[in-house]
């Protein structure tokens, strides 16, 4: 009887040594691993007074760390807990949890800051990069002409085609900008941004059968036709509409007649010292690139500009209320529009318009 319970207590210790032993390799199997094979920058935030439990669950948010309290067991082992440095990060999901907290412990002190608005194009975007003393224009516009360099950083790229650049997909919004970054670091970083935006309205897409890189383009143009945000489903709306088989014959075969495409293809005036110049003449409105949606029908070959969430989620989700085809400026004169559903009621708009501004 002694033997028996000597041998199933010694059998109980093997077991449980067995057990810690497959958990502390299971432990170290997770700690060394990575959220993630995609090798992307992605900007983090460590607030003063954050907690490590804190500093964990925003790792989680961000696909950077699989098990958050994993991280902070970590943390705690390692004697590391109150000892993370608050500050702008950019990390990688293809970090470990130990790489990640080798940077945690060292804040980053010279960055720059730089605003991107809504409705630039990479020509704007690349010069106030060099405002900002990030990097020379021409440096950041090469970078950015490659679109097919960049594909596989992102799955949202997978419809830009292949001899396109990333014009539309450089997310706008303010970037803080590390010293030491690469171009091909902060186009990344844009990029990134631009990936968690799009997931915002990814599943909510109204329009049947269609990519991205239509979305985004419908998004370009709406952005530059907008003037104020609770129009664009509307202005949304007009551009799918004039494309839709039912409409063909009233809108010349699916012309968008979008006036920002027409400036984005005529490309800087230096008289009018604009990307997007103002007084469009005859000759311009014949002018033969595909980018002129008054000759050419359907969308442009690509995004005019890169457009901010509220112009996706309009080109995503556009007004369906009415078959409207056509918009007028009003004469309220504050960027507001009438729309029409025929080209009878487009007309009267456009004579008060007419009469109002004389």
């Amino acid at each position: 009887m002694f033997m028996r319970n000597v041998r199933a207590v010694m059998l109980g210790i093997t077991l449980l040594a067995l057990a810690v032993t497959c958990s502390g390799y299971l432990l170290l199997q997770e700690i060394q691993a990575t959220a993630s094979n995609v090798d992307q920058p992605i900007e983090i935030a460590v607030e003063p007074g954050d907690t490590t439990a804190q500093i964990a669950t925003k790792l989680r948010a961000q696909g950077l760390i699989r098990q958050p309290v994993l991280f902070t067991l970590l943390v705690r082992l390692r004697g590391l807990d109150g000892k993370l440095q608050a500050g702008r990060y950019t990390l990688r999901p293809t970090m470990t949890m130990s790489e990640i907290l080798r940077s945690l412990q060292h804040s980053r002190s010279e960055e720059l800051q730089v605003t991107i608005p809504e409705g630039l194009r990479l020509e704007e975007i690349a010069a106030l990069m060099e405002e900002a003393g990030v990097f020379q224009e021409d440096e950041f516009l090469s970078a950015a002409s490659n679109g097919a360099a960049f594909k596989d950083r992102s799955f949202f790229l997978n419809s830009l085609p292949t001899d396109a650049s990333l014009e539309g997909y450089l997310f706008p919004d303010t970037y803080r900008i590390a010293t030491t970054a690469t171009v091909t670091d902060v186009i990344e970083m844009m990029l990134g941004r631009f990936d968690q935006k799009y997931r915002e309205i990814d599943r909510e897409v109204r329009v049947p059968d269609v990519s991205v890189h239509q979305i985004m383009t419908m998004a370009s143009v709406v952005q530059r036709e907008a003037a104020l945000e609770r129009e664009m489903p509307r202005i949304a709306a007009v551009f799918w509409n004039r494309m839709k088989p039912d409409n063909l014959d009233e809108t010349g075969g699916g012309k968008l007649q979008a006036d920002a495409t027409l400036q984005y293809a005529l490309g800087y005036s230096q008289f009018e010292r604009t990307w997007w110049r103002k007084d469009l003449t005859f000759t311009d409105l014949k002018v033969n690139d595909p980018y002129n949606t008054r000759e050419y029908a359907g969308l442009p070959p690509g995004p005019i500009c890169s457009p901010g969430l509220d112009a996706l989620q309009a080109a995503a989700q556009p007004d369906e209320s009415a078959n409207y085809l056509y918009f007028v400026a009003s004469c309220d004169f504050d960027g507001s529009h009438n729309f029409a559903t025929n080209y009878v009621d487009f007309q009267q708009f456009e004579a008060e318009y007419r009469a109002c501004s004389e």
